[in-house]
């Protein structure tokens, strides 16, 4: 069971999204909404769930099909909203991003995936000269020692959603955020195979690595900036002056 090429098309220009804005909707990456648009790969069936889940957040003036039927739970709004939705696309925003603190992160390994949770967290701007194109970011507060002294707690870190297509593509030593089920980790990450990752933390002294088997992961980021809350303790100094 696949979604038709064209239908995926359709979705997309009905929501006025260009591809790379599309991939950010769904998660994935614009060169991989690029490959399907361009037939040069199937939409595969994790990529339809998406696609549907979209469809039931998102409104339209228009009906949208998939497998030509027409899409379970697809809200329609009135031409005039739909109008006033695409002028102000149009004008030019402050990009927000979410930050999932110590205190929401118990809430966010829970509800993840429900919009109503997801947009009760505070919202920060990105940090001057981050372009916010074709990804979907995130901040997190830093809890516990694992990774220090690289990270410690309270520090906060930007980081961008690695769609699960693109999970084989991990880069080895990578700091990575995950979320399985029952906890959200960070840690750098190797990739012993296709179904195991090794998670390794800088303090390995009280952290000894871990191997974790890929289909427990929900989510998962990769460290883009840090930002600290405190500065280091500096070496000592011997006054020469």
């Amino acid at each position: 069971m696949s979604l038709d090429i064209h239908n995926f098309i359709e979705i997309r220009k009905l929501a006025m999204l260009s591809q790379a804005g599309f991939a950010a909707k769904l998660g994935l990456t614009r060169e991989l909404v690029n490959k399907i648009e361009s037939e040069k790969i199937s939409i595969s069936d994790r990529t339809m769930q998406r696609v549907k889940r979209y469809l039931e957040t998102e409104p339209f003036s228009h009906e949208v099909k998939i497998l030509g039927k027409s899409a379970l739970n697809v809200k329609k709004s009135s031409p005039p909203y739909f109008i006033e939705r695409r002028d102000l696309k149009a004008q030019p925003v402050s990009y927000q991003v979410s930050l999932v603190a110590i205190k929401a992160q118990a809430g966010y390994v829970k509800g993840f995936e429900q919009v109503d949770f997801v947009n009760t967290l505070d919202q920060y701007a990105l940090p001057p000269g981050v372009n916010p194109t074709g990804a979907i970011w995130r901040y997190f507060e830093i809890d516990g020692d694992s990774m220090e002294p690289s990270l410690t707690s309270g520090d906060v870190v930007l980081a961008t959603m690695v769609p699960e297509e693109d999970w084989d593509d991990i880069k080895n030593f990578n700091v990575y955020i995950i979320l399985t089920e029952d906890q959200l980790l960070i840690k750098r990450l190797y990739r012993k195979s296709e179904l195991e990752w090794v998670l390794i933390s800088d303090n390995e002294e009280a952290n000894p690595q871990v191997l974790m088997k890929t289909d427990l992961v929900k989510q998962l980021w990769l460290f883009r900036r840090h930002i600290r809350t405190k500065i280091p303790q500096p070496k000592e100094f011997k006054i020469a002056v």
